[in-house]
């Protein structure tokens, strides 16, 4: 092992970490100078917690490694609902540090209990400025989910209410499904009308529709989709955007 105190601290915190996980931050800080690890600070915060707020100076970087946490829109309605949601491995304030801005760009709330490896944003960009692989790995993915984000807003303008639905769940499952390809999804009744552009009515239809016809499984707010269930809301929005 490495004599370097930082270093071995996290990759001992880390090593019950899913695979999956730990091989995204070895390929990350495969080249990172042993100085980087100095700059790490292992972070626990409980569920329910914000962690970064809109328009707060955005001057640190966060990796989620363990657990869910989700992107909030205070402007909309007059209500705060939830937008998209993360799992571990995600970067949060890369994408500011990317685009140079001063701001924080959303809201950020722990789901679950989570961990982080928390940088100052002069340490990250210190970092990255000579570490050409990192960063061209953290901009891959930035792009990766702007591009998913436009991609959403433009297949949602022209489906109906249970299409619109069944894309979102589709994404959203995309994004967040386990290893063994279950997901599980919170959402209100109220969020997803807000969230696909629909009247809580017509969700309330679409819901109970999708759900008797073995789309997901459902109970009060949580979603539940399985890799067999996915598979089937995909040949239907397959065969529905071939033919249209």
């Amino acid at each position: 092992m490495i004599e370097h105190a930082a270093f071995n601290s996290i990759v001992k915190y880390t090593n019950d970490m899913p695979v999956a996980v730990q091989d995204v931050l070895n390929e990350l800080f495969k080249n990172a100078p042993l100085s980087v690890f100095n700059e790490i600070e292992i972070k626990e915060i409980p569920e329910k917690t914000y962690f970064v707020r809109e328009n707060e100076p955005a001057d640190r970087v966060f990796f989620l490694i363990k657990g869910e946490a989700s992107a909030l829109e205070h402007r909309v309605l007059g209500t705060s609902y939830k937008f998209t949601g993360y799992s571990a491995f995600e970067s949060f304030g890369t994408m500011e540090s990317l685009l140079g801005y001063d701001l924080y760009a959303a809201t950020l709330e722990t789901e679950t209990d989570c961990s982080f490896l928390i940088m100052e944003r002069s340490a990250y960009e210190r970092w990255t400025e000579k570490d050409s692989h990192a960063l061209k790995m953290l901009t891959k993915d930035t792009c990766e989910y702007l591009l998913r984000e436009a991609r959403r807003d433009r297949v949602f303008r022209f489906l109906s209410g249970k299409d619109s639905l069944l894309m979102m769940l589709a994404l959203e499952y995309e994004d967040r499904a386990d290893e063994k390809g279950n997901c599980r999804l919170n959402f209100t009744r109220q969020q997803l009308a807000e969230f696909s552009g629909l009247s809580v009515r017509t969700v309330n239809r679409a819901v109970q529709t999708l759900d008797e016809e073995g789309f997901f499984d459902h109970s009060r707010s949580v979603f539940r989709i399985n890799r067999q269930q996915y598979r089937k809301i995909r040949e239907y929005l397959n065969e529905f955007i071939s033919g249209t």
